[in-house]
């Protein structure tokens, strides 16, 4: 017993294991709670809808749950044309006001939650490909804690700083000689080390399980677990009958039994290689390697040793494949670990781990032994050097003075135009010197092969940003990897990147943070133009309005409308046409919204005084509204499909003729403009 305290005191606390075990806790639990992020954020973005359809099909689908989706589906799209015919016939002065409000109450409850419903009809799709095995539930919660493959590299580092000097501060002091001469210097004190060894893992390891079950159970719940693991879609093809509840318990034995293995791999090497950073070296890159190596996602899970039970996901994983569109076939992208395959890998690699524990055993026989040991056993060096790089996003500086911005339009997102430049998309983004007349490209990228850039441009000032795509060609298919924010100064025509997000969601991240999840790749993938302040930027999508931080790159909605029509933006307020044809104001500052009176729109350009819009209320015609006193004027008496302004003149299609013409903002001075010139950008 003496021996056992003696090297506990020795390992947690002159090696400060203690210290390493305390700062792991710490820096986990820190990381969960600052880089976690949901697997599908729009399920937690609209969770009150989305519960209130989950909470009526929760559980295995059923002829019922398919009729109620089935109905509940056509009635949102009915009452969706329902309502837009309702504010079209009274825009039209076909319907009173008391009417209106009689016609759309009804409607309006059964659209409330479409989001929600949404979400719940995308499980459904899923379900129904093989309900037998697929039941509806909420999955956030389990998808966080099962649905990854990710190595905890954190963990990986304390078991090195931990188990490594158990062995190496002997060889590094010199004093393994003389241990090796007293009574329990030999085989006794190392199985003490080995036992003790083992013993701390295994409570390290699930303590950190529990710690991660309990931070998912804490932040979203872990309801259901006795549904069936193919509920998830991340494991949907696989054919292992068990629960989610009983995935976790096994994934948490296959982890104890990977670092107890990776364990016994670094007291192994530390007792033959006897320099400890060497030992760290050789122990890393057995794991790494492969980890990053592999270009087969399913490889690492089919090599016997510590690292495919470390990470243990993929044995519950089936085969998946992707089409080939040059080869017209699927490939195969990962192959299924059978059982019967699991269990030779796990006696495989329980030998190796015995035969380790039997080679450190040969080591430490006396001190007679020790001396004649071959020197030609020792390694004579390790050419290898791991790196790990960590990403992080950037841009958090101001762009320009706060307050004093250029009003975006969306209606101008192809075209930016500041003192001495004229920027515009045609194919790529070009730029015109206003004195010389001279055009010249403004993406001055060597590879744009994997590069496509959006034809949208936002400017501030001297500073033009736009955006693009890299794309990764290393594999069959092409497949997007990054997506980016580029801010150029036109003064020097240097660039900067002001946001970056990962699309590819195969790849690997530096220790497990910065995921991505489909919905983030579908998002940024429909990104339809963007704008920004000092410390946001704003990402049009599909039916909303994204804000991220630029310091932190936490994203949010904080505008959603069926269709984004018009939107602008002064610097401060964001105006937008909402479902009902009105323009509502978001404040960024405060996070508060108003609907601006008596203003029916499907078009509107923001000025710096005015807001220029086609009234649907008086035939399509041309207002402007002062937005000091709100006070209102037409500008033109006839009818139009769209209108454009560059700051002087009012440029616009009649419905009459199809022609373009020309006015100025008090609706004088009209001029028929060359067909061939059209509206103007």
């Amino acid at each position: 017993m003496s021996l056992w305290i003696y090297e506990m005191k020795k390992m947690f606390f002159y090696q400060k294991g203690l210290l390493f075990i305390g700062l792991y806790f710490v820096i986990s639990t820190a990381a969960l709670i600052a880089f976690d992020t949901p697997v599908n954020p729009d399920v937690e973005l609209n969770a009150p809808q989305y519960f209130y359809y989950l909470d009526q099909v929760r559980g295995p689908s059923s002829e019922e749950s398919e009729r109620f989706l089935t109905d509940e589906s056509r009635r949102i799209s009915d009452a969706n044309v329902a309502l837009r015919k309702a504010y079209d016939d009274h825009y039209d002065r076909n319907l009173a006001e008391d009417e209106l409000v009689a016609i759309t109450r009804p409607l309006e409850d059964i659209v409330r939650n479409e989001r929600g419903f949404n979400l719940v009809f995308d499980q459904y799709s899923y379900i129904r490909e093989q309900p037998d095995n697929r039941y509806f539930l909420y999955t956030n919660g389990w998808d966080g804690l099962l649905s990854h493959d990710s190595l905890d590299l954190f963990f990986l580092l304390l078991l090195l700083v931990l188990v490594a000097p158990v062995f190496c501060y002997e060889f590094e002091s010199k004093m393994d000689p003389l241990i090796l001469t007293v009574k329990k210097g030999t085989r006794v004190q190392a199985v003490t080390k080995i036992g003790l060894v083992l013993a701390t893992v295994a409570v390290l390891c699930l303590f950190t399980e529990g710690l991660r079950y309990g931070f998912f159970h804490f932040k979203y719940g872990l309801d259901n677990g006795s549904y069936t693991l193919q509920s998830l879609s991340y494991f949907g093809t696989s054919s292992k009958d068990v629960t989610l509840f009983d995935t976790f318990v096994w994934l948490a034995v296959c982890k104890l039994f990977g670092y107890l293995s990776f364990a016994m791999l670094i007291m192994f090497a530390a007792v033959y290689i006897k320099k400890y950073a060497l030992t760290l070296f050789a122990s890393t890159a057995v794991v790494l390697l492969p980890y990053f190596g592999f270009r087969l996602e399913s490889s690492k899970y089919w090599l016997p040793g510590p690292l495919g039970f470390m990470i243990s996901t993929g044995f519950f994983r089936g085969n998946e494949y992707e089409y080939n569109i040059y080869t017209e076939q699927k490939d195969v992208v990962f192959q299924e670990v059978s059982g019967a395959a699991w269990i030779l890998l796990f006696a495989v690699t329980l030998c190796i781990g015995i035969g380790m524990f039997i080679g450190i055993m040969f080591r430490h026989r006396n001190v007679w032994g020790a001396g004649q040991r071959s020197h030609r056993l020792r390694p004579v060096g390790l050419t290898l050097i791991l790196s790990l790089a960590a990403s992080a996003l950037s841009g958090c500086a101001s762009n320009g003075e706060e307050g004093n911005y250029d009003i975006y339009n969306s209606s101008s997102k192809r075209s930016f135009e500041n003192e001495r430049y004229r920027f515009y998309a045609d194919e790529t983004i070009m730029f015109e010197d206003k004195e010389t007349g001279e055009q010249e490209n403004l993406i001055r990228n060597p590879l744009q092969s994997s590069t496509k850039v959006r034809d949208v441009i936002y400017g501030n000032g001297s500073l033009v940003y736009y955006m693009k795509y890299d794309f990764d060609k290393s594999k069959l298919r092409e497949t997007v990897d990054r997506f980016s924010i580029i801010e150029v100064d036109t003064a020097t025509f240097e660039e900067r990147i002001v946001f970056e997000k990962n699309l590819n969601a195969d790849r690997d991240h530096f220790l497990g943070l910065n995921k991505t999840s489909v919905s983030d790749e579908v998002f940024f993938m429909t990104v339809d133009s963007f704008f920004m302040d000092e410390r946001s930027i704003y990402l049009i999508g599909e039916g909303e309005i994204r804000r991220v931080s630029k310091l932190t790159g936490n994203v949010s909605v904080i505008v959603q409308s069926r269709v984004m029509r018009s939107v602008a933006f002064d610097g401060r307020n964001i105006y937008y046409v909402n479902d009902k044809s009105e323009v509502a104001k978001y404040d960024t500052k405060t996070d508060s919204e108003t609907v601006i009176p008596d203003l029916i729109t499907e078009y509107f350009v923001l000025t710096d005084t005015e807001l220029l819009y086609i009234n649907r209320k008086d035939k399509q015609k041309i207002y402007a509204m002062n937005l000091r006193d709100f006070s209102i004027r037409k500008i033109t008496d006839k009818t139009v499909l769209t209108f454009t302004f560059d700051g002087n003149y009012i440029y616009y299609e009649s419905k009459a003729d199809l022609k373009t013409y020309r006015i100025d903002r008090d609706g004088q001075e009209e001029t028929l403009i060359a067909t061939d010139k059209g509206i103007r950008n």
